[in-house]
């Protein structure tokens, strides 16, 4: 799931040291070091606080979640002192996806679920932190931070008019020369690498969708698959009962829509009812 955003830092990196080698190579070091910096045991706070925009729990809030991780780390078989669970403040289900021994659960769930369905939203978190240790997962977002700092430029440049303008003519020029190139001269390996840029904004969010999807699995298959359909059902059924239009899965979104997870989970839940009933 993050070579896309690995791709796209390489990328980054190559645009910005376009003018020169000095250019070049001071950039390419100063990634490395972000990368080698972040085995340092304050990078990952610092992200927390200001990358992430995570806060630590308060006090009603550790009691609730203190014994729901616990509860899930013993399911998972690890060892609960290697994690350490941040807010993230907002009404989603789950949280955006962090790095290293961080565990980010929103403050919706921590205040509004049941025990047993806090259970299952930090098993989903969890399950982000379980593919890789610490050490690398933290490196590897680090070496992402350079197209993560682009895209968000991007973003802040298409909100001002005149900055927008220059965007989008510059986007169209770069689009017609590469596609004039392409006519010119036929398809090679640098058209593929030039047009990449265009789809990274629907690329990036589809592996992020994919990567909460995956969570959900695993959460599944540490047991707490019906808690976890629970939580969305509940939250269809407060939109529904709200009036509310179901909501319509953009390009750019990051995280899945919820009847999208039920129905994944669902499905989940129904094949392995049907597995446990197959006859011998």
């Amino acid at each position: 799931m993050a070579l896309p955003w690995l791709y796209w830092s390489w990328l980054s990196i190559q645009l910005i040291g376009t003018p020169s080698t000095t250019v070049y190579a001071i950039v390419m070091v100063l990634w490395a070091a972000v990368a080698v910096g972040s085995l340092h045991p304050r990078v990952e706070e610092l992200l927390a606080w200001k990358v992430w925009r995570l806060r630590p729990p308060n006090g009603l809030e550790s009691q609730r979640i203190g014994p729901a991780c616990f509860a899930v780390c013993l399911a998972a078989g690890v060892d609960p002192s290697r994690y350490r669970v941040w807010i993230h403040e907002g009404p989603e289900a789950t949280a955006p996806a962090t790095a290293g021994s961080t565990v980010a659960v929103t403050s919706w769930s921590t205040l509004v679920l049941p025990a047993h369905n806090l259970e299952a939203v930090l098993a989903h978190e969890l399950a982000h932190r379980l593919a890789l240790p610490r050490p690398v997962s933290l490196f590897i977002y680090c070496l992402s931070l350079p197209a993560r700092m682009m895209g968000k430029a991007i973003r802040a440049s298409w909100k001002l008019p005149v900055l927008s303008l220059l965007v989008k003519v510059f986007a169209a020029v770069w689009t017609i020369g590469i596609l004039g190139a392409w006519a010119f001269w036929g398809f090679s390996s640098e058209i593929v690498l030039l047009l990449s840029p265009l789809v990274a904004p629907i690329v990036v969010p589809a592996a992020a969708r994919a990567s909460e999807m995956y969570a959900d699995r695993i959460a599944f298959d540490l047991g707490y698959g019906p808690a976890m359909a629970e939580v969305f059902t509940g939250r269809e059924y407060q939109r529904a009962q709200a009036w509310a239009s179901a909501p319509q899965q953009g390009l750019q979104d990051s995280q899945p829509l919820d009847s999208a997870r039920l129905r994944a989970l669902e499905r989940l839940l129904a094949s392995a009812q049907h597995n446990s009933h197959q006859p011998r």
